[in-house]
């Protein structure tokens, strides 16, 4: 800012002095501070060059080992998870089952202990006829049906996804603008 005088302020120091109007910042320097403001110039230029240095280590990273990508640790992640869920479903699914199977066990086991009662008591009483024995028969193979083959008992996929599908989805065209 030129004053009375005709001289310029420096940014820096303030005073009243010939000054060079600097293109980039469009500030005005004395020559005793241009050389400072350059120094200060220079030392962003290199914080820039290092900056440039790590992202071309990243980006050789990156190209030499892409599965450290961060997106490809987060899918790997996904898959854990997902696994994880999966296997406590179906050992919370085998809990439930195991109990039903136990409970359904013992329920024929008090019946066949019942038959094999009824069995001991007309053997030793020596009183069956044939109708008792197609009715002790057809008991048995009622059992070993509800044993191999509960109707009280089904396997049901739920509508819900227990794990829902990962996509990618990536942008047609990048712009990146220099």
């Amino acid at each position: 800012m030129a004053t009375a005088t005709g001289k310029n302020q420096c940014a820096i120091c303030q005073k009243e002095k010939r000054t060079v109007l600097c293109d980039g910042c469009l500030k005005t320097f004395c020559y005793s501070h241009l050389n400072d403001h350059r120094q200060e110039l220079s030392k962003e230029f290199d914080e820039v060059q290092v900056i440039r240095d790590i992202f071309r280590q990243t980006l050789a990273e990156q190209i030499s080992d892409p599965r450290k990508h961060h997106l490809i640790v987060e899918i790997n992640q996904w898959e854990q998870e997902s696994i994880k869920k999966i296997q406590n479903a179906a050992e919370d699914a085998r809990q439930q089952l195991l109990q039903h199977v136990t409970s359904h066990a013992t329920n024929i086991e008090k019946r066949l202990t019942k038959l094999t009662e009824q069995l001991r008591q007309s053997r030793e009483e020596n009183d069956f006829v044939e109708t008792d024995i197609n009715q002790w028969k057809e008991q048995l193979q009622q059992l070993n049906e509800e044993l191999t083959k509960p109707s009280t008992v089904t396997l049901q996929q739920d509508t819900i996804p227990l794990v829902y599908k990962l996509s990618i989805y990536t942008a047609s065209k990048m712009q990146i603008k220099f």
